[in-house]
């Protein structure tokens, strides 16, 4: 496939806005500034004339202001990940790449090159090792599946260790608007042509588009045209089938889901709504009352509401009833309690399932989420809190897993502090029942905290639960974000290949041990929840009998934040 022509000037500064991932974004908002993308761009226009390739390029009289715009466009990381200095060509390339997203005639754009072969060696767990050099880092990671021999890795099966194999490298780069959860729509793309992503580097501009470039192999020939039409037409094919599935059985599937639910509206009279506290990609979280109890209430914005957000709603509301067992206080609505009484769920009090108010309600939480204690309030815990609460967070997830309800999306951003020091667990948006839809294989979840079974779009249970719980056990004992050193997508990658963090000396050994063994490859080699209490008391009790140390750092415990 050729590569798009330079960019013609920019035509029209109004061009449509677009949400980024809903989750931890890895696409950087940082821009260089100004001296750094002048010192740049001479550099690259000075290598574009060395290599003798684009006078007429450079000779148009807008060129450096139009680059100077395209570079100002994207995050710094672009000038460093691409080194762009050595690779000015690509830099055109990528600029042709973004203007032709740009066009709605166009878009979405994939192109795709062929970069060169590799010649690599099995071992035994089915992973790759390069013949030239060992892996070292994260770029190096060849990112095949785990299983050789597997019937759905025919085009990468190696009989034995100390096979070679040339595999051929390809580069995919991709451009669009950039909207909610694209990025894993894209990862499930590639997967789905049985394309092995080993490198990825993704960018939003700063006007709502995005430029993603996938380094793959899978691809048996150097010849790229009719991988685009296999993207293209897979891409085409799953479009109609969402499409088929929205006209003809979503409203349907809405109507089941509102009968499942039952009789569940809270009385609108009674409820007051406060300040915006929070918003997400499709809804608004606010502060409130609801018959003189402290709520929050989550409102799902009409703005945004489609057949999806419907559907993800109303059953986030199963879910929750699921969980909660409803009580008739009076003649005029149903009161929300718990089936049992437990105190690391958050309470659900009530939904309005019917247009246009669509809304939960919630108990306040007056300390704010776990991730932002941690990692935005730089905020330490000492190993008696970090028990405390990993012990509040598997008590909750036992209760949901006895209940048979998994979480899927499991991370410290969903864990709520409240009221002395109690922390619960939160955000049933993706959560569904272990025996919901057949076997789950959908890449759900936030990547920092994803386990790898998901990631590789493999059947998974309640166990994928256990290896996220074990990330936030780590990023208890180290207040560190997970994989803060790589994109989110980049720690995905690293993961499905086998890499995990590293633990500190200074963890407690069994506190150690245990983590190690919630994220441990095998599903089944993981602990359940019920386990993982009696291991954690077991911890708790021999440290509360040891000798106590002078501390030499102050340590933060968990508390609510101070109201106005």
């Amino acid at each position: 496939m050729s590569p798009p022509s330079p960019p013609p000037p920019l035509v029209g500064e109004e061009w449509e806005e677009a949400t980024g991932e809903s989750s931890p974004s890895s696409r950087s908002p940082c821009v260089a500034s100004q001296q750094e993308l002048h010192e740049v761009l001479g550099r690259i226009v000075e290598r574009l004339r060395l290599t003798g390739r684009h006078e007429q390029t450079l000779a148009a009289p807008s060129f450096k202001r139009r680059l100077y715009r395209h570079l100002q466009r994207l995050p710094q990381r672009y000038l460093v990940d691409h080194d762009v200095d050595a690779k000015a060509d690509d830099v055109l390339l990528h600029w042709g790449i973004l203007d032709e997203g740009a066009d709605p005639d166009k878009r979405p754009v994939f192109h795709a090159r062929y970069l060169e072969s590799k010649t690599v060696r099995a071992d035994y767990d089915g992973s790759y090792q390069e013949l030239d050099e060992p892996c070292q880092k994260l770029e190096d990671l060849s990112l095949e599946r785990r299983k050789a021999g597997d019937a759905s890795d025919t085009s990468l099966s190696i009989s034995s260790r100390g096979d070679w194999k040339t595999i051929l490298l390809h580069e995919i780069i991709f451009s669009s608007l950039d909207k909610p959860k694209l990025l894993s729509r894209l990862t499930a793309l590639l997967s789905e042509v049985e394309l092995n992503i080993r490198e990825a580097h993704v960018y939003s501009t700063n006007d709502g588009f995005c430029l993603d470039v996938f380094l793959v192999d899978g691809w048996e020939t150097e010849e790229t045209d009719e991988l685009i039409e296999v993207i293209k037409e897979t891409l085409t094919q799953k479009n109609a089938s969402q499409s088929d599935s929205t006209n003809s059985s979503t409203p349907e599937k809405i109507l089941d889901l509102q009968q499942k639910i039952g009789d569940s509206e809270i009385d609108m009279s009674k409820l007051t709504k406060g300040e915006k506290i929070a918003s997400g990609s499709s809804a608004d979280l606010y502060r409130g009352t609801y018959d003189g109890l402290d709520v929050a209430i989550k409102v799902l914005r009409i703005s945004n509401l489609n057949n999806t957000s419907e559907v993800e709603f109303l059953q986030e509301v199963l879910i929750l009833r699921q969980a909660f067992t409803p009580i008739l206080t009076n003649s005029k609505y149903l009161f929300f309690s718990r089936s049992v009484n437990h105190e690391n769920i958050l309470q659900f009090y009530g939904a309005c399932t019917r247009r246009p108010n669509y809304c939960i309600v919630t108990e306040y939480m007056p300390g704010g989420n776990l991730y932002d204690f941690l990692h935005k309030q730089n905020n330490f815990l000492d190993l008696l809190t970090i028990l405390k609460i990993a012990m509040s967070v598997s008590k909750g997830m036992d209760y949901l897993h006895q209940n048979n309800i998994i979480h899927r999306d499991l991370k410290s951003a969903n864990l709520l502090i409240g009221y002395d020091q109690v922390v619960k667990i939160a955000d049933f948006g993706v959560a569904r029942l272990g025996n919901q839809e057949g076997q789950m294989t959908a890449e759900t979840g936030t990547y920092r905290w994803m386990a790898p079974e998901i990631i590789n779009h493999k059947p998974y249970d309640h166990k994928a639960d256990v290896f996220s719980f074990a990330i936030v056990l780590w990023e208890l004992a180290t207040s560190k974000v997970p994989y803060d050193d790589m994109t989110p997508l980049q720690a995905a990658l690293g993961v499905r290949q086998g890499l995990r963090l590293d633990i500190p000396k200074s963890v407690h050994p069994r506190l150690s041990k245990l983590i190690q063994r919630c994220w441990d490859e095998d599903p089944c080699a993981r602990p359940p929840f019920a386990e993982i209490i009696i291991e954690l008391e077991n911890i708790l009790q021999h440290v509360q009998k040891a000798p106590k140390p002078a501390s030499r750092r102050s340590r933060a415990k968990v508390q609510k934040k101070s109201e106005c």
